[in-house]
Order: structure tokens, then C-alpha cells, then sequence
């Protein structure tokens, strides 16, 4: 694999659980200056340190990319055209609204119902603190994408069967999400954000489509926990 692709692993890896150690030192910062109760320093220093590990996570990783060469597998031949590009993101968009549905179904013939925890807990972060939605909406699906089909899926396709290499991506996708009960859907999620990866051959489609998927997901919270 790329070297700068073991690069990008990393950076996100301690964005991901630099929060152990920055949401503390954060809260400290913040119970000096500020008058707020416990719970909103827990609150507020979490968003802020996810939105700024996260923004420094993007900007990092967009360095080491920039100027690397498509050498996976999946990459390889001609990108989709830019309208190509635009339906398939929409038409993702849908695909992920579907496949979460039948999911949800075949959950629910298991006697698991709800909304996931994940998303409940995100919901909450984002009416307590608007500012979470550009974590939510705009840095994860990024840095997402680009680890989880850029660089594992891609790197797996490369070396094994495609269809093996999307489950594997996918499956680590969910679990990284620490939501075992509702791991089929994010499971399902990552399939099919790796086909369109795989059609497109571009990774801004599967970005987009994920995006798009975020944003419904957060109005959905706000209009059902009552807005912030």
C-alpha cells in the first residue's frame, strides 16, 4: 500500500481517539473560563474537540493526497463524467435511504427496534451545540470515505476477490461506529457506498451521497427531539 496511504490511517486514527485525551484538557480549559454546569462542559468540549480533530484531520489528509496517484484497483480506468458523477451521488442518496429501511425491517423481525444510539447521541451533541452538524455532516463522511473506501476498500480490491474486500471495509466501517445492535445497517451502508465508489471511480461520489445521507439524518433529529 501507498506510504502516504499508512499516513492517512494514522492521522485518522488519532483524530478518532484523540478525544481521551483532548475533550479533558478541553473541559479543563473551559470550567476555568466559563460558568457552565458540568454537563455542558462535557458537552461542549466534546463538539468543539470533534469538530477541530476532525478539521485538522481533513486538512492533513488532503496534503498527503493531493498530489498522489490513483494506484488502486478500483481507481484504475476512467472516472465517471462529472453528470455521471452528480446522478449517481443522488441516486445513492436513495439507494442509502432504501437499504437502511430494509435493514431497519430485518431488524425489527429480531425484536430490535429504536432509532441507533450513534444517531441519538450525535442528535443530541448537534441540538446542544449546532456546531456538530459540520462534524457530522461534513468531516466524517469525508474522512470516512476516504479511509474506509479510498484506502481499506480500495487497498483490499486490489489484492483480493471485490466483493470480499467490500464486505471487509464495511464490517470494519460498522464497527468503528461502537453500535454492535445496529451493525447490519452500517454495514449495509458501507456496501453500497462502495459500489458507487466502484461505478464512479471517483471518491467525492460516495462523499457526496454520504453527506446528503448526514444532513437527513440530523433534520430528522432536530424535528424529532424538538429543535435546539
Amino acid at each position: 500500500m501507498n506510504r502516504r496511504y499508512w499516513y492517512v490511517l494514522l492521522t485518522y486514527f488519532a483524530a478518532y481517539f484523540s478525544s481521551l485525551i483532548g475533550a479533558p484538557i478541553l473541559m479543563g480549559i473551559l470550567r476555568a473560563v466559563t460558568d457552565l454546569s458540568d454537563k455542558q462542559l462535557i458537552t461542549y468540549a466534546s463538539v468543539y474537540w470533534s469538530v477541530f480533530s476532525n478539521l485538522v484531520a481533513v486538512i492533513i489528509i488532503w496534503m498527503l493526497l493531493r498530489k498522489t496517484p490513483r494506484t488502486t484497483l478500483i481507481e484504475k480506468g476512467e472516472p465517471a463524467s462529472v453528470g455521471k458523477s452528480a446522478a449517481y451521488a443522488v441516486l445513492g442518496f436513495v439507494a442509502l435511504l432504501f437499504g437502511q429501511s430494509i435493514s431497519v425491517f430485518i431488524m425489527g423481525l429480531f425484536g430490535i427496534s429504536g432509532l441507533s444510539p450513534n444517531t441519538e447521541m450525535l442528535g443530541e451533541l448537534a441540538r446542544a451545540v449546532p456546531l456538530m452538524i459540520v462534524f457530522t455532516s461534513i468531516l466524517a463522511p469525508i474522512l470516512e470515505e476516504i479511509v474506509f473506501r479510498k484506502i481499506i476498500f480500495g487497498g483490499l480490491a486490489s489484492r483480493m476477490n471485490i466483493h470480499v474486500a467490500a464486505v471487509i471495509s464495511s464490517v470494519f466501517f460498522g464497527l468503528m461506529h461502537m453500535d454492535l445492535t445496529f451493525l447490519l445497517v452500517y454495514v449495509v451502508i458501507g456496501l453500497i457506498l462502495c459500489y458507487i465508489y466502484t461505478k464512479t471511480k471517483r471518491i467525492a461520489v460516495p462523499i457526496a451521497a454520504h453527506m446528503l445521507m448526514n444532513v437527513l439524518a440530523m433534520v430528522g433529529q432536530f424535528i424529532l427531539g424538538g429543535g435546539s
